[in-house]
């Protein structure tokens, strides 16, 4: 009975098989996560804040699942990052845009200010 017990006194019958060594062939590797598309963030600041900066942050937003999908994830990773910097600068600017608005309210140069622009954009043609 003792030749059948090995130094840590266990049953050499009850050891557990060896594990299979894994083929290098076969890859069983899990792709990264995907990264926020910031799709629907971009789509609010184009609407909300500036139309140009969210059209670009919407195009960028879009190519994010297409490469993913397709196996090119650092190009994924790439264009999340480029739609999340239009999508922030876009956010920036419509929030540049209010403050500047409410300034102009609050200090009163808001009627000069509208005929100034009015002015410099007439046509000169009146019909």
């Amino acid at each position: 009975m003792e030749d059948q017990l090995n130094n840590h006194g266990r049953d050499l019958n009850e050891m557990p098989p060896p594990i299979p060594p894994v083929s290098s062939g076969v890859q069983d590797e899990m792709p990264p996560l995907k990264p926020n598309n910031w799709l629907w963030q971009s789509i609010v600041a184009t609407v909300l804040c500036c139309l140009p900066f969210g059209i670009v942050g919407i195009v960028y937003a879009a190519k994010v699942d297409s490469h993913y999908f397709s196996g090119r994830y650092e190009e994924a990773s790439r264009a999340a990052r480029t739609a999340k910097l239009w999508t922030l600068i876009a956010f920036g600017a419509g929030l540049l845009y209010l403050v500047l608005w409410i300034v102009l309210m609050v200090s009163g140069l808001l009627p000069s200010t509208m005929e100034q622009i009015i002015e410099n954009s007439a046509s000169g043609y009146n019909f």
